[in-house]
C-alpha cells in the first residue's frame, strides 16, 4: 500500500504493486482441495505400508518366520543385524512417507506457496511415474509380484498422471517465488 496516503484519503490512488497484487488469480478452493488429494493418496497408502510392516514384518502374521525376534534366536548376529536394519530402513521409510505427505497437505492447501513446491511435488511424481513405465516394461516379473499388473498399474499410472495435471494446474495458477518473501517481510 502507498506509505504516503491510505484509502479513503482525499486523492488516494492505489500504487502499481496494489494494482498488480490484486489482479494476480489466487487459486479457488476447489482447485486447493483437487490439488492435495495426491498427497492424501499417498499418505494413505503410506499408512497402509505403515501397519503392513508392523503386522507382517515386525508381529509376522501370515508368515511362516513369526515375530522379528522370535526368528533372530539362533541366527548369527551378522544376518539379524542386517535383517533389522532393513527392517526399521522399511519402517522408517513407510513413516516417512506419511510424514511428508501429511506436510505437503498441509501446506499445499494453503492459498500460496513457493513456486519450488510444486515444482518438487511434480518431480516426485514425475520420478514414480517413470518408474512404474521402468517397471512394466523392462521387470515385469517384479511388478506382478509386488501386485502392480494389469488394472492395478494402470490404476497406479492414472493416479500419477492425475497428480501431474493438477500440480501443473496449480503451478500455473500459483504466484512467483518472491511473492512468499515479500508477505513475511510485512
Amino acid at each position: 500500500m502507498s506509505p504516503e496516503r491510505k484509502p479513503g484519503d482525499p486523492g488516494w490512488k492505489p500504487s502499481d504493486e496494489d494494482v498488480a497484487a490484486a489482479l494476480r488469480p489466487e487459486p479457488g478452493l476447489a482447485l486447493r482441495v483437487i490439488s492435495v488429494i495426491p498427497f492424501i493418496l499417498a499418505g494413505a497408502f503410506g499408512v497402509i505400508a505403515f501397519v503392513a510392516w508392523i503386522v507382517v514384518l515386525v508381529l509376522g502374521v501370515g508368515s511362516d518366520r513369526g515375530a522379528a525376534w522370535t526368528w533372530a534366536q539362533g541366527k548369527p548376529a551378522g544376518e539379524v543385524i542386517t535383517q533389522f536394519a532393513l527392517l526399521l530402513l522399511i519402517g522408517v521409510a513407510c513413516a516417512g512417507v506419511v510424514a511428508l505427505s501429511i506436510y505437503a497437505t498441509t501446506y499445499g492447501f494453503r492459498d500460496g506457496q513457493p513456486r519450488y513446491f510444486w515444482g518438487i511435488a511434480q518431480g516426485v511424481f514425475s520420478a514414480l511415474g517413470f518408474l512404474l513405465l521402468l517397471g512394466r516394461t523392462l521387470f515385469p516379473g517384479f511388478m506382478r509380484a509386488i501386485g502392480l499388473s494389469g488394472g492395478q498399474w494402470y490404476f497406479a499410472f492414472a493416479l500419477v498422471a492425475f497428480a501431474m495435471i493438477v500440480i501443473g494446474m496449480r503451478m500455473r495458477r500459483g504466484g512467483e517465488d518472491g511473492d512468499e518473501d515479500d508477505d513475511a517481510e510485512d
